[in-house]
């Protein structure tokens, strides 16, 4: 007797195709995060951590960066 719930293994849809690599959008997110980090950095540590404009500007070029790299992710997952 034939199993009316069976599913047969030749016709089950098949799986969407996972993205493989990165974009140049998250390369470029990252490498600017990397940069506005660096620059904070070497700002505060040349600077003996007193508030400076360029030093300030990197921490926000590096935050926005690091806010960007969350909602690409996020955005990357739904799709």
């Amino acid at each position: 007797m034939s199993d009316p719930y069976r599913i047969d293994p030749l016709s089950r849809p098949s799986a969407p195709p996972r993205k493989r690599g990165g974009s140049v959008l998250g390369a470029l997110l990252w490498v600017v995060l990397v940069v506005g980090v660096a620059v904070n950095l070497v700002s505060n540590i040349a600077m003996g951590g007193e508030l400076t404009l360029i030093g300030l500007a990197g921490g926000v070029v590096g935050l926005a960066a690091g806010v960007g790299l969350v909602v690409y992710h996020v955005n990357r997952r739904r799709s």
